[in-house]
């Protein structure tokens, strides 16, 4: 019989994740699409501050989102489909959006974009944004609904997507 999981094979299954994704779209994808853009003489794009701005939030991001795996691993599960996670996570990063690493990934890129002001990955953050949005997220909340029933549909009554609510406009 096998033994159930550890909190530990949880942190390490979603750090070991994070890194492959973190890999490939902030150091790989970037890489290749500026030396397309070399290759091709398309100058950089660089603005005032950027550099410095890039580099805040890249860090600001990365650190919310390893906040993430910590948050996700103590609920018994990573954020892999195959390995979700066996309790609802609403603490934490959690508690203020729905989705805090994609939030986390797309701000990450944006800091990613600021820093090596290539015009081609500009585009990466609103993509994934909408990626996210439009493909992702519907299937996640439907096998958050299936697995968590009215426990998820409280929670994604109260908490919302994107924005913490502390920063929204009020009118």
């Amino acid at each position: 019989m096998a033994r159930p999981a550890t909190h530990r094979r949880h942190l390490v299954a979603t750090l070991a994740w994070m890194l492959v994704v973190w890999s490939l779209a902030l150091l790989v994808l970037p890489a290749v699409l500026r030396a397309v853009e070399t290759r091709l003489g398309v100058p950089t794009w660089h603005l005032p501050g950027g550099r410095v701005a890039g580099v805040l939030l890249l860090v600001a991001a990365s650190a919310a989102g390893v906040r993430c795996a910590f948050a996700m691993a103590r609920g018994e599960g990573t954020p892999v489909p195959f390995d979700a996670a066996a309790r609802l996570v609403v603490t934490g990063p959690y508690r203020r959006v729905r989705n805090p690493m994609a939030v986390s990934g797309v701000s990450q890129a944006l800091g990613v974009a600021l820093l090596l002001g290539s015009p081609a990955y500009y585009l990466v953050p609103p993509a994934g944004a909408l990626l996210w949005q439009v493909v992702i997220r519907p299937s996640e909340e439907r096998f958050l609904l299936a697995r968590f029933g009215a426990e998820y549909a409280d929670y994604r009554d109260r908490v919302p997507l994107w924005v913490p609510a502390r920063l929204r406009w009020r009118r």
